[in-house]
């Protein structure tokens, strides 16, 4: 799972391994290591009682929630990806993009086997 992030913006990117994961597990966890022992983890979960995409942030930890319904017809598809703009105070807003990973064509010495080659464009410009 990749995790890009700019100004009040969350994408993430998740590999068909993920897709399956995701589906039957109900969730996917990552990891990162920084000096000093501390640690962030986000994770992409499918929540029952959802009604909308949330994002929230607890203790080093990240998690992005997709109700069930959703998850279940962006899973089961060629659907290529889920968006969800949060209101926040001060007329901001927290744009949240959950997308299908597509192989990356100019960083050849990535493994591109685990990516969703059939809905990526023929020429891509990059990632």
């Amino acid at each position: 799972m990749k995790l890009r992030t700019t100004h009040n913006s969350i994408r993430i990117r998740i590999r068909k391994s993920e897709i399956e994961e995701l589906s039957t597990k109900k969730q996917v966890i990552e990891s990162i290591r920084f000096p000093l022992g501390i640690l962030l983890r986000f994770a992409l979960q499918i929540q029952e009682k959802e009604e909308s995409v949330t994002a929230a942030l607890e203790d080093n930890f990240l998690s992005v929630s997709i109700p069930k319904n959703e998850a279940d017809a962006w899973i089961n598809s060629n659907q290529v990806g889920i968006e969800k703009r949060i209101s926040l105070p001060e007329g901001e807003e927290l744009h949240l993009l959950i997308e299908k990973d597509f192989p990356c064509l100019d960083r050849p010495e990535e493994d591109k086997s685990d990516t969703f080659w059939e809905l990526a464009p023929e020429s891509p410009e990059a990632c």
